[in-house]
């Protein structure tokens, strides 16, 4: 029997991904001789990782928080939706040419986007992170014109401000309740609520109920901010759907086969994240 070929997700903190157990579940099921692992790192370390990509010791790897801008120098060409979103979530090797990819933006298209019926025209996110641009491009492919993106660190909304000219609405902390109230969708884009992390608080009570409120964070599952949410009477969307979905064409990219997204699937990934 040939090797097991090896793959890798990275990030910091990495304790709350997934990414083995769903991989090696769809390796197992499609009887692809291959092992998934996960790997806390910092930043010095993203090179040396990465160089056994070149060197032909891993296959591919995955990049989690706060990594997904980060890796992009060490880089040869960068494919599809990552050269829009300048984030890199899915790494392997081409003609000794390292490519980095994105598959967040397909993750949640299919993973929320498609699941929700109302037509949206405008979007609020909280959070501008490694993920956020993604989050941006599939709004924009959907057809939504305006986004307005409040984070605390107001100058990080400027990069994405001109990256995505005359789409993005940067609004300070503390005055996004005067246009939330616009949007068909709100998304928390930010890692808070995520495990280990602190909660997201947020007032759902003055907000419209028709408002689609996601969280992108899967575990938890139910988040805090999930919960406000519900409570309020919006209609709901976790994180898991785009993890399980952008997981699948990374799959896809590694070895050309398209996983299916199934109830074993879910029950699985809940069963763990319930323990």
């Amino acid at each position: 029997m040939k090797n097991k070929k090896k793959f890798l997700v990275i990030g910091n903190p990495i304790k709350h991904s997934l990414s083995p157990e769903l991989h090696q579940y769809w390796f197992d099921k499609n009887k692809i001789n291959s092992e998934y692992k996960k790997l806390k790192i910092d930043h010095r370390q993203i090179k040396k990782i990465l160089n056994k990509i070149r060197k032909k010791q891993i296959e591919g790897i995955n990049v989690t928080i706060p990594f997904k801008n980060l890796v992009i120098k060490y880089l040869d060409i960068l494919e599809g939706d990552a050269k829009k979103t300048s984030s890199v979530n899915t790494i392997y090797l081409r003609k000794n040419k390292l490519i980095g990819d994105n598959t967040d933006v397909y993750g949640f298209a299919f993973g929320i986007l498609k699941k929700i019926k109302t037509k949206i025209k405008a979007a609020g996110i909280i959070g501008a992170g490694g993920v956020t641009s993604s989050i941006i491009l599939a709004l924009i492919k959907k057809g939504v014109r305006k986004i307005y993106i409040t984070n605390r660190t107001f100058s990080k909304l400027k990069v994405l401000k001109q990256k995505f000219k005359g789409m993005i609405f940067p609004i300070k902390w503390n005055d996004y309740l005067k246009v939330f109230n616009e949007v068909q969708i709100l998304i928390n884009v930010t890692s808070l609520g995520m495990q280990g992390q602190k909660d997201l608080k947020f007032d759902f009570s003055i907000f419209d109920r028709k408002i689609n409120v996601v969280d992108i964070v899967y575990n938890p599952e139910n988040t805090r901010f999930l919960r406000d949410a519900r409570k309020n009477g919006h209609k709901i969307f976790s994180g898991l759907d785009m993890f399980i979905y952008q997981a699948q064409k990374a799959f896809y990219i590694w070895n050309k086969k398209k996983p299916k997204v199934t109830n074993v699937v879910y029950k699985k990934l809940r069963k763990i994240i319930n323990d």
